[in-house]
């Protein structure tokens, strides 16, 4: 992250991803750029998610207002919205969000989920620890899962997972396999 403030503007460029609470300042305005989407704060709390090896750019907005603008588009959310931007297809959608909450848990320690499929997770989690997580069956990938973890190790969620699903997981070396339960 390349924080640039200067007289006009307060100015973030992001790769990763980040959680925001600005102040309203009507003299400096709070600019977060990806570079293919800029996220405008309008006094707010908000986070934006975007990886460069993912194909979509996601702004989740808590509180406030923010205006997002994309080459072309641009779209004003309101809390419990998403903004998300795919940049193989170049395009913008916004959709209501039933835990807009969970977008900034990561900052709490907590790893939190509604409804998000295996392959999600472990590719969050393999993003969290630095892990490359693995399948073994391809049918377990589909499997999903709600919830909030605290205190959210790699191995206490991998546990989790475990005890509410037939989904068992090998640590090989800097991997983790995760596999169907025989």
């Amino acid at each position: 992250m390349i924080i640039l403030y200067g007289v006009k503007e307060r100015k973030i460029r992001l790769t990763g991803e980040a959680y925001f609470e600005v102040a309203k300042d009507k003299e400096h305005r709070f600019l977060v750029s990806t570079g293919l989407m800029d996220v405008e704060a309008l006094g707010t709390a908000f986070n934006v998610q975007s990886y460069p090896n993912e194909d979509e750019i996601t702004t989740t907005l808590l509180e406030g207002k923010v205006k997002i603008s994309t080459p072309g588009q641009e779209a004003i959310l309101l809390p419990n919205q998403q903004a998300c931007f795919g940049k193989s297809s170049n395009g913008l959608s916004v959709i209501e969000v039933e835990n807009a909450k969970y977008s900034n848990s990561w900052t709490k320690g907590e790893f939190a989920f509604n409804g998000a499929t295996l392959e999600e997770i472990a590719k969050e989690l393999s993003r969290m620890y630095n892990m490359e997580i693995k399948f073994d069956s391809d049918e377990i990938k589909e499997y999903n899962f709600s919830g909030v973890i605290k205190n959210n190790s790699l191995i206490n969620v991998l546990e989790i997972i475990s005890l509410t699903s037939p989904v068992v997981y090998e640590v090989v070396n800097d991997s983790i396999i995760l596999d169907k339960q025989k």
